[in-house]
């Protein structure tokens, strides 16, 4: 069934074929019109011309009879004579004024001129015939003498042109004969100039039309693209908020609640970064089928971005079936997916938010729900939260420590211990790692595991770790002059979102010439993630720092998902085996033989191998047997500030305490 709106498309055309129509039969009714007011007028001077012709014709022989009767009357001396002389000049006197009427506003010949001539003399003679003139009687001979000569006067000046009114006559025609065909050639040119107007409108009417057609349907378009996502076809962020703002609206004046899922897929990136995006695209859609398959029709799903979507679940009447959806949609999305041959398993975390308890405005509950569906994701993933007060306690609490933070970088809060590295073959401190502390002016000393995970998420890591980078550097160059080993050096930890945000071999160059420490001493602490990044600037900027002569370790490494490939692959000197391993060491045999594997497997690549976090005797017993190379914690030494590493420095490199031999 075609749409109404198709309708309306297709009846445009038809409206304009007959406006065009329209225009053609009205532009050929012009040409009818404009061609019979020709002959109109064609017809219409020579009747008008015989007219005026006949007129003057008239008058002058009326005026050419008075001459005749006056003639007689002036002969015969007789008064009744004279009265019909004087009736004469009375019907010449009514013909004047009827030429005159009739031929006033269309004298072509001299009409007027003729009532010019006739009339002062009837006039005269009328009154000569009347009164007389001077004292002569109007009967007397010396005044029909006067009124035959005035007579004889005008009659003489009206027949001279009556004898040019012929020419006169012909004249007129002629000229008008020439312009009226030069009216009809014009007119024949505006018209057909007209004709060919009216074909390219109707050309330029079609062509609009078409582009009004085609406008429309891109208006359309782009109106579909500012509200729906163009991989998911569901509603996107802005069209998701006026449902939200609808629902929350219509739940104040009926009763009735809104839940909204916030629902974020797990491990996503991995997916695009081991298949690519192209995959990963098919497994969004994928999703959003699964999710919308899980609610009712009533329901509201849409697509904000990336891998995550939100449901409205409107006008609930238990808060519990939000649980239900919620449960549906993790059970469906568990269900394997099959992409371009590999079969991927996938979960979510979803975070959950009830209106009106949690919020009457739409951004208030996208926010409860995002909080919810992070909770979620601490608690282990594949599972959903409600929003809950502490929630955005903890909020309050990010914000207000992301603040101290910026005022801690810029009021010099922030310092920086260096904990010694040892050689155990060698029995002596090699190296110093430099760790971040913040001095609170009202909370004391905090460490960086209660503070650190804010700054790289709000991104102030990147000025931190620039900070710390300068400041241990700066304060090395002073040891660098002692009885230290060639080889001495200084690790320090770079962020992935470090690297992220622009870290390369020029800022760390700039901050080398700045404090003159050799780049051959430095040695950067990387994670086990950033490797895991298919990010071939990375990659690059790697290379450039260690051709700087710069020495790369892995921090921490055993808990993330390395693989000997990326060992392989990227330019690293160092393994540092993570303190939870070292914990247990001497309990716990798994760890021993976990530990025992990384060692092995770093000598089989040629990279030394840190234990970090020792903390007794034991465990450096266990640690020398396994023939790992340098150790460092507390048990060896606590954290110390610069001086107290230049004393130690001073005093020499052979401190190191309760070191078993190998």
């Amino acid at each position: 069934m075609v749409s109404l709106r198709n309708h309306k498309l297709l009846a445009r055309p038809i409206i304009s074929v007959a406006l065009v129509a329209l225009l053609l039969v009205t532009t050929l009714g012009v040409i009818v019109y404009v061609q019979k007011t020709l002959l109109d007028i064609e017809e219409a001077l020579p009747i008008t011309l015989s007219k005026q012709e006949r007129d003057i014709r008239e008058l002058v022989n009326e005026m050419g009879r008075l001459v005749n009767s006056i003639e007689f009357a002036r002969a015969s001396q007789s008064p009744v004579q004279v009265r019909i002389v004087f009736r004469q000049t009375g019907e010449i006197e009514k013909n004047l004024v009827a030429v005159r009427d009739n031929h006033r506003f269309n004298d072509v010949l001299g009409v007027s001129t003729i009532h010019a001539i006739l009339n002062p003399a009837i006039y005269d003679i009328r009154n000569w015939l009347s009164q007389g003139i001077y004292n002569f009687e109007p009967t007397s001979a010396q005044t029909l003498k006067m009124v035959e000569l005035r007579a004889k006067q005008a009659y003489d000046e009206a027949e001279s042109l009556l004898s040019k009114v012929g020419k006169t006559a012909t004249d007129v025609l002629t000229a008008q004969a020439g312009r009226i065909e030069d009216f009809r050639a014009v007119m024949i040119m505006t018209l057909f100039a007209l004709t060919l107007m009216t074909v390219g409108l109707v050309m330029l009417g079609f062509r609009l039309q078409r582009i009004v057609l085609a406008l429309r349907e891109s208006e359309e378009k782009i109106r579909y693209r500012a509200n729906y996502d163009g991989l998911t076809h569901l509603p996107n962020r802005t069209n998701f908020i006026e449902h939200l703002t609808e629902s929350i609206s219509r739940g104040r004046r009926f009763p009735g609640k809104t839940a909204l899922l916030f629902i974020d897929l797990d491990r996503f990136k991995t997916v695009n970064d081991t298949l690519g995006h192209d995959i990963g695209d098919e497994l969004i859609r994928q999703v959003a089928v699964r999710i919308c398959k899980a609610v009712r029709e009533t329901d509201v799903v849409s697509r904000l971005g990336g891998d995550e979507f939100t449901v409205l679940l409107p006008d609930l009447h238990d808060e519990l079936h939000a649980s239900v959806v919620a449960k549906a949609i993790l059970a469906r999305l568990s269900e394997p997916f099959i992409l371009d041959g590999h079969e991927i398993y996938s979960s979510a975390s979803i975070g959950i938010t009830i209106s009106p308890q949690d919020g009457e405005q739409a951004p208030t509950l996208l926010k409860n729900a995002d909080m919810a569906m992070y909770e979620a994701k601490y608690q282990g993933r594949n599972t959903f939260r409600y929003f809950t007060s502490q929630m955005t306690d903890r909020a309050r609490h990010f914000l207000r420590l992301d603040k101290e933070m910026r005022q801690a970088l810029a009021q010099d809060e922030l310092q920086v211990r260096f904990q010694p590295i040892y050689e155990l073959a060698g029995r002596r401190m090699v190296g110093v790692e430099a760790l971040l502390r913040w001095q609170h002016p009202t909370k004391g000393l905090i460490l960086p595991a209660d503070f650190i995970d804010v700054a790289e998420e709000t991104g102030l890591i990147e000025d931190i770790g620039l900070w710390v980078l300068r400041r241990a550097c700066s304060d090395a160059m002073s040891w660098l002059d002692g009885d230290v080993p060639d080889q001495f050096y200084l690790a320090v930890n770079i962020s992935m979102r470090q690297f992220k945000g622009g870290f390369d071999r020029s800022q760390l160059s700039l901050v080398l010439a700045e404090t003159g420490f050799p780049a051959r001493n430095l040695v950067l602490e990387i994670t086990e993630s950033l490797l895991m990044e298919n990010d071939r600037r990375i990659r690059n900027v790697l290379a450039e720092l260690r051709d700087m002569g710069v020495r790369l370790a892995v921090d921490d490494f055993g808990t993330g998902y390395s693989a000997l490939s990326y060992l392989r692959d990227f330019p690293v000197n160092t393994l540092k085996i993570d303190r939870s391993f070292v914990h247990e060491l001497a309990s716990n045999r798994s760890d021993r033989r976990l530990v025992e594997a990384i060692i092995t497997m770093a000598h089989g690549l040629d990279l030394v191998t840190i234990a970090e976090g020792v903390e007794t005797s034991a465990q450096g017993v266990i640690l020398a047997d396994l023939h790992c190379d340098m150790v460092q914690g507390n048990y060896y030494s606590e954290p110390l500030d610069a001086s107290d590493v230049s004393a130690l420095v001073r005093a020499g490199s052979r401190l190191l305490r309760a070191v078993p031999d190998a």
